[in-house]
């Protein structure tokens, strides 16, 4: 599943265009039929009053083909659609169009020292009374903190925007709402590559706008690990984090996704498997997405103890 079309057509247009084509198929499924019927039964009460009329026969078989196929032709589409590879940008456009919105807008905030840097967009709903305070829940220091580290630069996309709403650290943040692999690419990783230097610890949340993209997560995240480590840097993955409510069909997805992105990281990047964290201890959502104030403080916490 794909929580932003633009992550999964590549280009706003796309995603538009797919999304308008698939809205229509839905309507002409339903209000099609319906019209259909209507017409047909118009059809076969003229017909009983004048059943030699061959022309009436013959509309009454022209309805009944338009209402059948009104009815089953967005089926096929959508199955036949199902059934293909979703490495294909029409397909994965066509079969996440559905639990997708268009985004890909934000806010870039420029940096206000070396170690602050984000690019906001919409986390989910905060409290905005508490979105900013540390309270008893805050951000604390690790027990177990590698020493080593001298600078936390965090990659994502809306949850960790979020998080960096609930934690308000001065860490260096590049994250950007309903954002994937192409995003991370272009722009994510290209906005603080200055930044990764010895002692930093660049730490990735992504995938879970694109878990069909999984591989090619693997892939690029392999090929980089090297040259951050080269420059003495440290690399962390997290788990893709779990959801609830009207996203809980997710979870088995970003199961699989984590097991596999768990096996197949190189010796260069560490895995932190924050996802079984949160299930052992507890996590609220505000939208089944995205986390309470306290849940992201939670997943900041068991981070920064993971390094």
């Amino acid at each position: 599943m794909i929580l932003d079309l633009v992550s999964a057509c590549g280009n706003k247009g796309l995603a538009n265009l797919i999304g308008i084509a698939k809205t229509a198929l839905t309507i002409i499924q339903v209000a099609g039929p319906i019209l259909a019927m209507i017409g047909l039964v118009s059809i076969l009460i003229k017909l009983m009053s004048n059943p030699e009329n061959k022309k009436l026969k013959n509309s009454v078989k022209n309805w009944l083909i338009a209402f059948l196929m009104l009815f089953f032709i967005p089926t096929i589409v959508n199955v036949v659609m199902g059934l293909l590879d979703d490495t294909y940008t029409i397909t994965a456009c066509w079969n996440y169009a559905e639990n997708s919105k268009v985004t890909g807008e934000a806010t870039y905030i420029p940096p206000t020292d070396e170690h602050k840097q984000s690019i906001l967009g919409d986390p989910g709903n905060y409290d905005e009374g508490d979105e900013r305070e540390q309270g008893s829940e805050g951000a604390s220091s690790p027990t177990t903190q590698n020493t080593s580290i001298s600078k936390y630069i965090f990659i994502g996309d809306s949850r960790t925007v979020g998080m960096h709403a609930a934690v308000n650290t001065n860490d260096v943040w590049s994250a950007k709402s309903g954002q994937g692999l192409t995003w991370m690419k272009q722009t994510g990783v290209p906005q603080v590559e200055s930044s990764i230097s010895s002692g930093a610890a660049v730490i990735i949340l992504m995938g879970v706008n694109d878990l069909y993209k999984l591989d090619s997560y693997i892939s690029y995240i392999n090929g980089k690990a090297p040259d951050w480590t080269n420059k003495g840097a440290h690399v962390y993955f997290v788990s893709v984090l779990p959801t609830d409510g009207k996203y809980n069909k997710m979870n088995s997805e970003i199961n699989s996704f984590n097991k596999k992105m768990k096996s197949n990281l190189s010796s260069s990047v560490t895995y932190i498997d924050t996802s079984s964290y949160l299930k052992s201890n507890g996590f609220k959502t505000t939208d089944g997405l995205h986390y309470d104030n306290a849940t992201y403080k939670k997943i900041y916490n068991h981070i920064k103890n993971s390094i």
